[in-house]
């Protein structure tokens, strides 16, 4: 009995330190954004909606995007919800995985209006 109690323990320790990990990739991510020239960034509370982020691209683009760290990958849920609401939105889909200094960007659709 002891033992189910130290396993539900250590799980919810995880889950935890897994969600911090998260939550700190996606302010680095946000901080680089900003560095890049987006504008308005915002991140999503508590990461429980499509995109984790929301943000105003230099190209005046509204971006959807969505941060995995470390070696989580985007689920294909995960990537229909976040093109579902982009489209929705007339925005662009982007999921960005951030590992060690580098961060990768995987472009899922465009659905903003074309300029010019």
């Amino acid at each position: 009995m002891g033992k189910k109690i130290y396993i539900q323990r250590h799980k919810n320790i995880l889950m935890v330190n897994l969600f911090r990990r998260g939550r700190i990739a996606e302010k680095k991510v946000a901080d680089k954004l900003k560095k890049k020239g987006f504008k308005n960034v915002r991140r999503s509370k508590g990461s429980r909606g499509p995109a984790d982020i929301y943000a105003m691209g230099p190209d005046n683009k509204k971006y959807y995007i969505q941060v995995k760290s470390g070696s989580a990958r985007a689920t294909k849920e995960e990537i229909k919800r976040l093109r579902k609401v982009a489209k929705k939105r007339r925005g662009v889909a982007v999921v960005i995985h951030k590992d060690g200094n580098s961060y990768h960007w995987k472009f899922y659709g465009d659905w903003s209006p074309r300029r010019g």
